[in-house]
């Protein structure tokens, strides 16, 4: 079903992986979407129509925010690589805490926000699985900007739900990550794969679910509540590799310095609570990653 014709979505971060996915949902919905990245886009979304903002500025995010007068804000926007943010901590809070309140307190009113934070939150040791009341506990500064952001927004009294997305990949992903990375190497044809530690086991979702939990957590998400988007179950990832190869037969090769001295073994969530909201997965993610894998990627 397409959406009201009144109906304008702000997507910040949009020219990032799931920002790009997320325009291209609410675009094929028909809402009007308004984009806003620090850059211009390389592969601009049609019928975005994309501003350069930068949230770190409250005076230049309020007067954006009253020129496009949204009715939904999903606040993507963040500094998110871990080792950027360890290099530039004074950045990481500048955008991670500060952007994320110059966004919500400049919406019109009437607006709903959803802001997007990330299952890093939960530390080295979480339980297993993981649910959304899980206590904070995060480590480096990249997950301790974000929880520093959601715990204002939980307490912020604004009509915002908070979306902790786990892991996920799909077409167009950075080969900076761990899946995209294999399946970059296989599409290359390589027959002996370098990769990271297989054994640990991981919480994996296709991107193009994870942008419609956040299009249903922005409609009926409560104020200030977490949200868990996440299949609830976990694979090694030695098996996201199998998926990924297929019939090929491959052999992986360990680097050592993919391995992190301190790995959590499992790490899986509870969607529970966005599944009640209507939330529900529809790609497989084997079929996911060997269409990735052989270059026929949707």
């Amino acid at each position: 079903p397409r959406a009201p014709v009144d109906v304008t979505a702000l997507v910040t971060g949009a020219t990032g992986f799931a920002g790009t996915w997320l325009c291209r949902l609410l675009v094929h919905r028909g809402v009007n979407v308004v984009g806003w990245a620090r850059n211009a886009p390389s592969t601009p979304v049609a019928g975005v129509n994309y501003r350069a903002v930068d949230i770190r500025d409250g005076a230049t995010v309020k007067v954006a925010m009253g020129e496009c007068r949204p009715t939904v804000v999903f606040h993507l926007a963040a500094l998110a690589d871990p080792r950027v943010c360890e290099e530039r901590p004074v950045e990481a809070m500048a955008i991670n805490v500060q952007g994320t309140e110059h966004v919500f307190t400049s919406m019109p009113d009437g607006a709903r926000g959803l802001h997007v934070s990330t299952c890093h939150v939960y530390g080295q040791t979480p339980p297993v699985p993981i649910r959304p009341d899980t206590p904070l506990a995060p480590e480096g500064v990249y997950a301790e900007t974000k929880a520093l952001a959601d715990r204002w927004v939980a307490a912020a009294r604004l009509p915002v739900a908070i979306a902790r997305a786990f892991h996920h990949t799909g077409p167009g992903q950075s080969e900076a990550f761990a899946l995209a990375d294999w399946c970059g190497q296989l599409r290359r044809g390589a027959g002996r794969l370098v990769t990271g530690n297989l054994d640990v086991r991981r919480d994996y979702c296709d991107v193009r679910d994870i942008v419609n939990g956040y299009r249903i957590l922005a409609m009926r998400g409560e104020s200030g509540r977490a949200y868990h988007l996440c299949s609830g179950r976990s694979e090694s990832m030695r098996t996201y590799l199998s998926w990924a190869a297929g019939e090929r037969r491959v052999r992986a090769t360990i680097d050592p310095s993919r391995i992190r001295l301190r790995d959590v073994q499992d790490f899986r969530g509870d969607p529970t609570a966005a599944e009640a909201l209507g939330w529900r997965r529809t790609h497989s993610l084997d079929q996911t990653l060997a269409s990735m894998a052989s270059g026929r990627e949707a």
